[in-house]
Order: structure tokens, then sequence, then C-alpha cells
């Protein structure tokens, strides 16, 4: 299928306004697993509990600036059904409010071209801000497009991700994913897929609700469960994510505010992300 190169790069997104209250940053919380384990009881209580305490999590901000599918849009020339959501990356400016309002702009950075047979990468970035203009978070996304490669556009020059060390992992840790089928990132009716696992059916799970749960974990990990720490959180997306299931992530602390990380899935004994990066105020 034809992409449309310079469409893409001009595409007029509109600014979008987000107003959000604390049922939102707790509902996101939820799908992002809080709640769904009595051993998480304790370090899950500040971003389900409401009132002037309430944290939130960082990696909400994502759930704020999803918006609609516009890659279906035939203007795009993007082969829709073929899409991949490869990498994510947050960036924290500040931290998130418990309510609030926010403008979220986004625009198309580069479109790489990998060939015919590799597809092409998109990268996006997008921006959420308080209404005066403040940055608050910084959202950087990598989408390959398989069906959409040999459009003539230059190579992807993109940098490799950094390897993850040659020895056991300092730190290990088992989370649950949400247990509800309609748990709120679940995929929705048109592209829903579900997986029989010892005859039960689980919802897959969307990329939001996997980059969250990873976050909740290595929050945990790195920042003793202090979100307000967390500078940025980068993932690659490795394979599906379920709910019902037990994530199990690996973290390597690489230098001072620095770490790397995995998440496998335990009982499929199937990778999920890869070369997850956070960094962090040590």
């Amino acid at each position: 299928m034809s992409l449309f190169y310079q469409t893409l790069i001009d595409w007029p997104f509109p600014a979008v306004t987000r107003r959000y209250g604390q049922e939102d940053c707790i509902r996101f919380a939820r799908g992002f697993g809080a709640g769904a384990s009595k051993e998480w009881a304790t370090a899950d209580r500040p971003y389900l509990e409401p009132g002037p305490e309430l944290q939130v999590l960082p990696m909400s901000a994502v759930a704020l600036a999803d918006g609609e599918f516009w890659q279906k849009d035939p203007r795009t020339g993007i082969a829709w059904q073929q899409i991949v959501h490869a990498q994510e990356t947050l960036r924290v400016h500040r931290p998130l409010a418990s309510e609030g309002e926010l403008v979220v702009t986004q625009k198309i950075d580069e479109v790489f071209d990998r060939g015919t047979e590799r597809g092409a990468v998109m990268l996006q970035t997008l921006t959420l801000s308080e209404p005066a203009g403040e940055t608050v978070a910084t959202i950087e996304v990598t989408t390959v497009l398989r069906g959409n490669g040999g459009f003539g556009g230059k190579p992807q020059d993109t940098p490799r991700p950094m390897p993850l060390p040659e020895r056991p992992a300092d730190q290990v840790l088992e989370i649950l994913t949400p247990r509800e089928a309609d748990t709120p990132f679940r995929l929705s009716a048109d592209i829903a897929i579900a997986a029989q696992t010892q005859g039960t059916t689980q919802a897959m799970i969307r990329g939001v609700g996997c980059f969250g749960l990873a976050g909740r974990g290595v929050l945990q990990m790195a920042c003793d469960n202090d979100a307000t720490r967390l500078r940025s959180l980068s993932v690659r997306y490795a394979g599906p994510m379920y709910s019902g299931e037990t994530m199990r992530i690996e973290l390597w602390r690489i230098e001072p505010g620095l770490a790397l990380f995995r998440m496998h899935a335990v009982e499929r004994d199937k990778p999920v992300l890869s070369h997850g990066l956070i960094e962090f105020e040590a």
C-alpha cells in the first residue's frame, strides 16, 4: 500500500483538552493492575485511595494522551491492519496532579523506509501541557508499518537500545496483570484478540496497560514506590500481555539513576517487554 510521506509529516493533529479527576487516575491505576494482588496492597494504596493524599502514577500520562485511531484514515496511506506498536518512551517534566486539565498535542517526527519486506518505521511525539503552556510530559512512540515499506523514504538511522548486561539481574519481581476481562485497557472490539490458556479466555491488553504495569513494577524496584522520582521510562514491546496472568520483571542497575529491565509472562514463558530503561532520581 502506498504511504503518503508528506501527508503524514504535515498531518493536522488538533490540540485536544483533557479534563480529568481522581476517579480517572484511580481507574488508570487499576488498568495498570493496581489492586489485583493482596501482596501489593500496601504499595498500591497511595494510588487507589481518593482524597488529598492520592498519588498519580506517571504512566497515567500515556492514558491521558490516548486518542482516536487516526491511522485508519485512508488519507494517510497507512495499512492500519498491519501496524505494530513497537516502542514507547515517557519523559516526565513535572508530576501529574490528581485532577485538572491538560492540552495534548502531537506530531509525526519522521517515517523511515526499511524496504518492501520489512515495512516502514514511524516516529511520533505527543506532548501534555498545562493550559498556560508548561510541559508536564512527553511521549515518544515508535510504530512499525509492516505494510508500507518501499515508499522511497530515507533508511532508518535510529540508535540501537542499550544491551542488557550478561549477568544475573540485580532484582526480580513478579506482578499480576488485571484479572477482569473488561479491564480498561483491553483491545477494542474491532481488533480484539483472545488467548486460550488452560481453557480460560483472557483479554489481550493494549500497550498502554502493559506500559503502566511495567512502570508499577520498576517504580517499586528502582524508586521505592515513589512516583515523583521517575524521570523517564522506555520499553520495547516484544509480545502480548493478557488479563489474569503473572509478569516477571528483571532489573539491572547500571549506574546511579539508571537501570535496565525486561518483562516476561510466567505462565506462557514468553517475552512481553525487552530493552526497558528507567531513569530516576537516585
